[in-house]
């Protein structure tokens, strides 16, 4: 069940374009004028709110045209739901190959999504959306419509794996994605929201202990199922 994350690298021959007249400075990659964006959006929305962003200000803080930016993000709504997806969203899991346990595989994976969640940069984008998602409904729609992502979402698909594996593939996994999170890496989310320092041991303790209690909790939860259907069974005899 371990996460694999494969990276490939395409080292290309420089290219000279004849098109280019002495001087005249290449012209910047759709990924790093993407990036450039991006980062500026970051910025205006720390800096103004969401509700006094605009596409004009974003333009300005990338140094960018807005035809360029409408380019490449239709709307501004496009632009900040690409922003957290990227940023809140999208990390990579770190390969695990001495896990000898889905225990310790989960405790593994749950360590990786808080120390993404609390990476300077990353606290500093929560808490201007937090300071902003009371009076724009645009960005409570963002935040809703990226947790509901499913099994791309790294606990949906780990705990549809697990459940599966267990015999259990109906169990409510949205539900129980949500509780586990609230246990383990939202717990230190919010824990480095309010405090300036963290401790990294005390924060894989507590990873480590909410991991547990939640499995712990799930297989109790089989359980009381398993005998609630066999003495269903039973009476029926």
């Amino acid at each position: 069940m371990k996460a694999h994350m494969g990276m490939a690298m395409n080292v290309k021959e420089p290219q000279h374009s004849s098109c280019r007249g002495p001087g005249r400075p290449p012209e910047m990659a759709e990924c790093e004028r993407r990036k450039r964006i991006l980062s500026a959006a970051d910025e205006a929305l720390r800096r103004y709110g969401y509700q006094a962003v605009s596409m004009d200000k974003v333009a300005q803080c990338s140094g960018m045209s807005k035809r360029t930016l409408y380019q490449l993000f239709p709307s501004k709504q496009d632009l900040f739901q690409s922003l957290i997806e990227k940023r809140l969203f999208c990390f990579s899991l770190s390969i695990r190959e001495h896990a000898l346990t889905s225990e310790d595989e989960l405790i593994g994976l749950l360590d990786d999504l808080a120390a993404h969640l609390t990476r300077p940069e990353t606290i500093e984008l929560i808490r201007a959306i937090i300071a902003s998602a009371s009076e724009a409904e645009d960005l409570r729609d963002i935040m809703n419509s990226l947790k509901q992502c499913g099994k791309s979402n790294v606990l949906q698909a780990w705990l549809h794996a697990y459940c599966t594996e267990h015999g259990h593939p109906e169990t409510r996994i949205d539900l129980k994605a949500q509780q586990l999170f609230s246990l383990t890496a939202g717990e230190r989310m919010l824990h480095a929201l309010f405090n300036k320092e963290t401790d990294v041991e005390d924060s894989r303790a507590c990873i480590a202990d909410g991991a547990r209690l939640f499995l712990a909790g799930l297989h109790a939860e089989w359980s009381k199922a398993s005998c609630s259907t066999l003495n269903d069974v039973n009476s029926e005899r």
